[in-house]
Order: C-alpha cells, then sequence, then structure tokens
C-alpha cells in the first residue's frame, strides 16, 4: 500500500469513527426527543427540531467525504462489508470493527426514530379524537339518559356581526 493510498484508507476509518460518534449523539438526541414528545414540552420539541437540522448536516458532510475517499481509493459505490473483502490484516480488522459499530448504532438509531415517530403519531390521533369531541361529532346524552342528536355541532366563538 502507498502512502497516499494509507494516509487515504486512514482518512477514511476516521471518518467512519466520526460516523459512529454522531449516530451516539443522534441516539441520545433522539431520546431526548422522545422526552419531550412524552411530556407534551413543544417548546422543547421545537428547540430539539432545530437541533435536528445541524445533525443532519453533520451527517451529509461526513458521508459526501465519506463519498470522496470511496474514490480516492478505487471502491466508489461499494458497500462497507465487500470494501473489507479488499483489505487483509489490521486493516481488514479495523474495517469489520467499524462495520459492526456502524450496523449496531444504525439500528438503534433506526429503533429509537421509530420510537419516537410511534409516540408522536400516538399524540396526533389523540388530538384528532379531542378535536372531535369538541366539534360535537360524539354521541351525547341528555338529563333523562337518552341519546341525543349532535346534528347541529356546538360553537366554540359568537359572531360579532349583527
Amino acid at each position: 500500500m502507498t502512502d497516499v493510498i494509507a494516509r487515504d484508507f486512514d482518512v477514511f476509518c476516521h471518518v467512519l469513527r466520526d460516523t459512529v460518534c454522531l449516530f451516539d449523539e443522534m441516539i441520545t438526541f433522539e431520546n431526548d426527543k422522545l422526552d419531550a414528545v412524552a411530556a407534551n414540552d413543544v417548546e422543547a420539541l421545537d428547540h430539539r427540531m432545530h437541533e435536528e437540522q445541524a445533525y443532519l448536516m453533520k451527517m451529509k458532510a461526513l458521508d459526501a467525504k465519506r463519498e470522496t475517499l470511496q474514490e480516492k481509493l478505487g471502491v466508489a459505490g461499494v458497500p462497507l462489508l465487500q470494501i473489507t473483502e479488499q483489505y487483509e490484516g489490521d486493516e481488514k480488522e479495523s474495517l469489520l470493527t467499524l462495520y459492526d459499530d456502524l450496523s449496531e448504532k444504525s439500528a438503534e438509531l433506526k429503533e429509537s426514530i421509530a420510537t419516537t415517530k410511534k409516540i408522536i403519531d400516538l399524540h396526533i390521533t389523540s388530538i384528532a379524537y379531542l378535536l372531535e369531541r369538541l366539534e360535537g361529532k360524539h354521541a351525547t346524552y341528555n338529563k333523562d339518559g337518552e341519546l341525543e342528536d349532535n346534528a347541529d355541532p356546538p360553537k366554540r366563538f359568537k359572531s360579532r356581526k349583527a
């Protein structure tokens, strides 16, 4: 391996390690976002949404750097597991370790995101149900326990036009 290729390989591994670290940060971030959603803390959730943009930009930058290095190493577009097959010894072990770390963190991040999405969907469903009830799209009963017709839902606002 030439010095230039060795340097590019080292930088490539460094970028992969940075990606693992970023996944760790994003997992923590996603768990914090889940806490905000569970607590109905809209202000904290709004703050998290702005932070999320920064994480996505970091991920995009690391991905671009990884792709450039893969081109320099002559493995553009090749999946990481297949790249490991082209190396031997310590280089192969380093890549396999990074592959395992990336796979584990990626799965953990996907699970955290899915959990947050489920909770948000649950909140949206609850809000929709409450709005239906407020708009009178549910059964009501009079003081005698008889079902009343809800053809005209209660009005929340009075018109000031006369």
